[in-house]
Parts: C-alpha cells; structure tokens; sequence
C-alpha cells in the first residue's frame, strides 16, 4: 500500500484571531492577536473570511503570538494582509483532499474477503494479495512442541549427488557413491567372460576361444612348487650363433699348443658346467681351434693356435652340467 497523505488535526468550533500587522505577499512570518486559539505547529490555517479571496497557509512553527508560514496551499494564492484580517483553523479543501486520497489508498490496498471460505480453515493470499481459503486447518500441522521420534536425522557436511545410506541409529549419512558409480540396471557385460559351467572344485580356469572361462581340468598339484628342484636332471644352456671379435683374442698359457684365447659371455654358466662349442666350417676345418673349451661363472673361453685377424662366428655353445 502506498504511504498516506499527511492529515492535520480539527480544531473545534474554528476560534478566530486576527493580525496584528500587515503582512506581504512574500511574507513568512504572519503576527496575530491571540495566538492561543490556534491549533500546535504544523497545522493548516487560513487567512480571510472571504471564500473567493481567502488563502491557506501552512503553519510550521508557532511561538506565542508569531506563527512562521508556508504561503499558498491547496492552490490558493499568496496576496497582501492588513492588520486585522481574520487567521483561523478552518476545514479546508486541502483536508477534503487529504481524506479521500488516503480513504482511496486504503481501499486500494485492502485484501479482499475469501469466497466461499471453510470455516475453520486457515487464509490464504493469491498473487494479487487477496484472501483465498488455504484449505488447511490447524489439525493439518504438527503442534509447536512435537518431536521427531523415529525419524532420521538429515545428512551433515552431504556432497549434493550422493546417495544417502543408514549408519548403525538408522540415520542418513553420505555414502559417498553417486550414480555415476554403479551400472545401469539395462546394463551389458560385453567384453565379459561367461562364468564356468560344470566346473570342478580346486581346478584352475581357462580360457577357450571365445575368451570365456572353462574349466582347465589342472589342479595345484598337477604342477612343479616354484621352488622345486630337479634331482636327477642336467641343466642344458644353449648360445648360438656367437660373434667373436678379433679383439677378443689375448695371449693365454693354459695349452702351448694353443697359445690365444677369447673369453665369450654365457650368462648362467658356471665352472660346474662343460662346454661344447661346435665352430662353423671353416674355422673347423682350419685346425687353428682347439678341440676344447673351458667354462667359468658366466664365462666359455675358447683358444686358438694362431691369433684370429678377423671375427669369426660359433655355431653353437653348449654348456652341461649334472644335477644332483
């Protein structure tokens, strides 16, 4: 609603006084007689009986016989005074105006009455700010002082998305899983393996052509502890294809009739292990090779009656050795 009119107060029965002195067109401060009958600052006045002439002031102070003035309301008009032209709180137009404005700001701003209410139900407001029935009732809400027996309590510190789950009480917590972690119920296992058919307890899983799993047939103990050991067996370890290099071949004293040797690496042989080295044609056919080697940890050193110039390639190095 918006704000009302100022209204000044009635004066009964609208005693009289007069000016004691002129007063000018343009004048503010306004000296009367009896300054006593007149209504407190701020009020409307008017000066003249005379309704065609008469003008309204509005008084804004008041100090015994001296009243200052605001000049011409109402659409009055400011003019001359003599002494003794009547000053009086008079019903004024302007107060005529006052009323009906504020009577039709208030009668604008009023709701109006619900139609067709039930009776003990609660009021409503529509969108313009009318009554409307609500149609609640008291009995449709919990008392002021109910309680919450049974009901669980809200999630703190909550992520928004998150699933809610129970704690131990059977209150709500945040379960820290969404939607996004979980499938969709119409969900496919595409790329998934079949689970086994038939299968027998303790075997191991294979897999057939598909990609799917089968059973294997295979227990544990149908395979070597990856600790085992071979009593029984020789350890067989196969170079071929070795390269030797000219520079390989150094002065060696083991057999004067094989003067050179060349150390060749055989990574996992030991001195345990004899080697046969089997040389390519043409290195065997030359006599310059001896017909024997010797193993040592990680090494084949083989011997040359003549120091080789150029590389020369071994066939095959095998290295045995018996385990016990």
């Amino acid at each position: 609603m918006s704000e009302l009119v100022k209204m000044y107060p009635a004066q009964a029965n609208s005693p009289e006084t007069s000016l004691s002195g002129a007063l000018t067109a343009a004048g503010t401060t306004v000296n009367v007689v009896d300054g006593s009958v007149l209504p407190e600052a701020p009020n409307l006045l008017t000066i003249g009986a005379d309704g065609s002439t008469a003008e309204t002031v509005l008084m804004t102070a008041k100090s015994g016989n001296v009243l200052t003035v605001t000049r011409a309301q109402n659409g009055t008009t400011a003019r001359a005074w003599s002494a003794g032209d009547v000053i009086a709180r008079y019903f004024t137009a302007a107060d005529q105006t006052a009323m009906q404005e504020n009577i039709k700001k208030l009668n604008e701003g009023k709701a109006e009455k619900a139609a067709s209410p039930t009776a003990g139900n609660f009021a409503g407001l529509d969108s313009s700010g009318n009554l409307t029935d609500s149609g609640k009732k008291p009995g449709d809400f919990a008392d002021a002082s109910h309680t919450h027996t049974g009901k669980a309590d809200k999630v703190k510190s909550a992520t928004a998305g998150n699933f809610a789950e129970l704690d131990s009480s059977g209150n709500l917590t945040d379960s820290g899983k969404k939607p996004g972690d979980f499938a969709d119920a119409s969900h496919t296992h595409t790329g998934k393996a079949d689970k086994v058919k038939n299968v027998t307890a303790g075997h191991f899983a294979g897999l057939d052509s598909s990609g799917n799993l089968t059973d294997s047939g295979k227990k544990p103990g149908d395979f070597a502890n990856a600790s085992h050991a071979h009593a029984g067996y020789a350890e067989v370890k196969i170079f071929s294809g070795v390269s030797v290099a000219a520079s390989a071949w150094v002065s060696d004293s083991t057999y004067a009739a094989y003067p050179y040797a060349a150390s060749i690496a055989c990574p996992g042989v030991t001195a345990s292990h004899v080697p046969e080295v089997v040389f390519g044609a043409t290195e065997a056919a030359s006599g310059n090779f001896a017909p024997v080697a010797l193993s040592g940890s990680g090494t084949v050193k083989i011997y040359a009656a003549t120091k080789p110039t150029a590389a020369i390639t071994v066939q095959s190095i095998t290295c045995i050795k018996a385990v016990s």
